[in-house]
């Protein structure tokens, strides 16, 4: 199993991980998926033998969540989950919202 990460900088909310994770875990060989709208990122494993960086990428696209290229979109802290530390989202963004985005009202996701 090989690893990959991700900076998708359209998912911001909880329901675009969810979306996302079932859109990756649907895909053959993919496995492990986490998914983190605070980071805007996804890490996964995968077999290389039934998938690819290029596919897994061009299948996020398709469902509406291109995958960043450029630095300008990407958050480069990462989700401490392997150590057990804090979040340090929860202190860079302040305070949670639960108002809908006026983003997704403009998208067919």
């Amino acid at each position: 199993m090989e690893k990959l990460q991700l900076n998708v900088p359209d998912m911001w909310a909880d329901h675009h991980v969810l979306k996302v994770r079932a859109v990756l875990t649907a895909m053959p060989g993919v496995q492990d998926v986490i998914a983190s709208s605070a980071f805007r990122m996804v890490s996964l494993s995968y077999d290389p033998a039934l998938t690819d960086p290029t596919a897994i990428t061009a299948r996020l696209t398709e469902a509406g969540y291109p995958v960043a290229t450029d630095s300008a979109e990407i958050i480069a802290d990462r989700v401490p989950v392997a150590t057990g530390g804090r979040d340090p989202a929860w202190f860079r963004l302040g305070m949670r919202q639960s108002k809908t985005d006026e983003r997704d009202l403009k998208t067919k996701r």
